[in-house]
């Protein structure tokens, strides 16, 4: 391996600042409003979401679209996914001076990526992942990094990464599951093979999966010796997860509404963020839940935002928590309002009464 290269992609790293709490790259969902609102609680590095480098090339309108940025919105990575070299390169050139790296989605495991060849199906290709890895490093002026998922056969892994750092990525982001671990199959994320690829690898390495909570993180830095954690839905429900602070989901909603007035998110990006900022306060009023589902300007979404904060101010933050355990089987339980909890307690008490007079 290039000494020298391992030396520039520390001295990347530390330029950056170091970086240990990572907003990950995310479809529509990391756009500038939400980092900037994630960077305010203790995000200390943020990556775009996801861009076609494709349609980015061939389009005028795509990259001013969805590529937005600001001063203070530093250090950023910017993520492009695709197959060839030259496009990405392109792409790649295209936005170079308006961020600090250009990522290699390598993990996506949707099925629009395999009909596109990118994410986590262009690891079946190593020799084209490898090629676009090199041909990005020597055209453009800023690193290269990638964010990959892993393979079921553990040495198969550890090759490709030891092959990826050789190709010049300057910071590797390990996403801990296969990309057979999707949606209702997502299982636990496997920190120990994160650990592993830490110990091989000599350049910074980030561990992505299976973060809830901030002791998760600091859990996570712990087990895998990772230089740095990256979240995605964890943030999505609860910006503020860097801080270690539990805020109020309600009034992190307000601060959402006022970034995405400031820079101008989208209308969809905005509906998306609050179905999940609000999930836990819209099972119980569902008729706001239907109201946000047919808002169609930001002063409806807001109206809903401040209705809801009013209507549940009295409720325990905990309570306020669930989008993002709707369907993973996370050790701790479930949130509940404090009525559904009322309702339950009468329930057991009545059939504790039932067994005993049963007993009697």
């Amino acid at each position: 391996m290039d000494d020298h290269h391992i030396e520039q992609a520390w001295q990347f790293y530390r330029k950056l600042g170091s970086p240990k709490f990572i907003c990950a790259p995310m479809v529509d969902q990391s756009e500038l409003a939400f980092r900037m609102l994630t960077r305010k609680y203790g995000t200390t590095l943020a990556y775009t979401p996801m861009l076609n480098s494709k349609i980015m090339v061939e389009s005028k309108t795509f990259k001013d679209e969805f590529f937005t940025t600001c001063p203070e919105d530093r250090p950023l990575f910017a993520q492009l996914c695709g197959h060839n070299p030259q496009i990405l390169i392109k792409a790649a050139l295209m936005i170079q001076d308006e961020c600090d790296a250009i990522d290699i989605n390598l993990g996506c495991p949707q099925g629009i990526a395999r009909k596109g060849l990118y994410g986590s199906y262009l690891l079946e290709k190593r020799e084209l992942v490898l090629t676009i890895v090199k041909e990005l490093k020597q055209n453009i002026n800023i690193p290269v990094t990638c964010k990959i998922r892993i393979f079921k056969d553990i040495k198969r892994t550890l090759d490709l990464t030891k092959d990826i750092q050789q190709s010049g990525c300057s910071i590797l982001t390990v996403h801990g599951r296969t990309k057979e671990q999707n949606k209702d199959l997502v299982g636990q994320c496997d920190w120990n093979i994160i650990a592993q690829i830490k110990q091989l690898l000599q350049i910074p390495v980030f561990a992505n999966g299976g973060i809830y909570t901030w002791s998760d993180v600091e859990r996570c830095l712990q087990e895998t010796k990772a230089d740095a954690v990256m979240s995605s839905e964890a943030l999505l429900e609860n910006p503020a997860l860097f801080s270690g602070q539990i805020k109020d989901l309600n009034e992190l909603a307000i601060e959402y509404m006022q970034f995405a007035k400031q820079y101008n998110a989208k209308l969809p990006e905005i509906k998306a963020h609050l179905f999940k900022l609000l999930y836990t306060s819209l099972q119980v009023h569902t008729d706001l839940r239907s109201k946000l589902g047919s808002a169609k300007t930001y002063d409806q979404h807001l109206d809903i935002v401040i209705q809801l904060n009013r209507l549940r101010a009295h409720i325990p933050l905990e309570n306020k928590f669930g989008w993002y355990k709707r369907y993973q089987n996370f050790k701790q339980p479930q949130p509940k309002d404090k009525d559904i909890q009322k309702l339950e307690n009468i329930i057991k008490q009545q059939d504790l009464s039932l067994q005993n007079n049963n007993q009697e």
